[in-house]
């Protein structure tokens, strides 16, 4: 796939070029934030491969081209289309432009909850998908072969050791597998409520105080206990809100809300301020690293 995207972009660079040229664009219009800071917005790529898709050293992934569009809070079925019409590939595919290639759904953890992210693979991806699905199938088939094993060859060592009567050793059952988890702790979970105060987009003055609250929900079997929101990016100068670097978490047991606040002072010249924040411990380390942050992000006005 690498190779082909390289082969794409050595023989005609211009569709890279201008559809870079839109993602400038865009970028300027949120305000020309840091590609740290928007690799920060999406949890899901890196700064690095943000860089090269503005500066059109190659054609972007859609996914690459998703997170940029998200991270600059813009509308990703509109962006989709365009990312359609400008790929150099388009006009091979199944359909014509006017046609997308099937969908696939898969689903991502947040701190806000469970969202469905969709994508339109390509002709040959949908070929390592259909193997990674028959590959998955494969692997759940040798699970359940090998519990039926286990199961038969238990039974077997039980009849062995009561009809000779010589104390031979039973099988011990196995231990229970553990689940995958997302969280430090198993059992534990969290839940976003809602923005207590200062709404996503609102507006306020040049070096305005103000109190962002949220409200989360303790979903899980865990009591909360000297718990943070610490913030994600880099304390900001005079360019960014300013914060403290983390704040406490009131003590919560399970099935109970907490509100959490901080306390904010704008910067000193307008502009556009987002700040995202993830639960730690007092060592720092995340409650759920895979899910997204709760944040804020307010307009700066003179």
């Amino acid at each position: 796939m690498k190779d082909q995207r390289a082969a794409e972009s050595t023989q005609d660079g211009r569709p890279a070029e201008r559809f870079a040229e839109q993602l400038r664009r865009l970028r300027s219009a949120a305000g020309d934030p840091s590609f740290r800071k928007m690799a920060g917005r999406s949890g899901r790529i890196s700064h690095t491969t943000l860089h090269e898709a503005a500066a059109g050293t190659r054609f972007p992934s859609w996914e690459t081209t998703r997170e940029f569009v998200r991270a600059c809070e813009a509308d990703e079925a509109l962006w989709r289309r365009r990312w359609e019409e400008a790929h150099p590939a388009a006009a091979a595919r199944p359909g014509g432009d006017g046609d997308l290639a099937p969908v696939v759904a898969t689903s991502a953890s947040t701190e806000q909850g469970t969202v469905q992210l969709v994508e339109h693979p390509r002709a040959e991806d949908r070929v390592v998908i259909t193997r990674r699905r028959r590959l998955a199938w494969l692997n759940a088939a040798a699970v359940v072969l090998a519990v039926a094993v286990a199961a038969v060859l238990g039974v077997t060592l039980g009849d062995r050791s009561d009809s000779d009567g010589a104390g031979a050793p039973t099988a011990s059952p196995s231990p229970p597998a553990t689940a995958i988890s997302d969280s430090l702790i198993p059992g534990d979970s969290s839940r976003f409520v809602a923005d207590v105060t200062i709404p996503d987009g609102t507006q306020v003055k040049v070096n305005a105080q103000f109190d962002k609250v949220w409200a989360l929900a303790n979903v899980g079997k865990v009591d909360w206990h000297n718990r943070y929101l610490a913030r994600m990016d880099p304390a900001a100068d005079g360019a960014g809100c300013r914060t403290p670097d983390r704040v406490a978490i009131g003590d919560t047991p399970p099935g109970e809300q907490v509100m959490i606040r901080v306390r904010v002072t704008a910067p000193s010249r307008p502009g556009r301020c987002w700040v995202s924040w993830k639960m730690v411990d007092e060592a720092g380390r995340e409650y759920f690293p895979t899910r997204r942050p709760v944040y804020f992000m307010v307009t700066v006005t003179a």
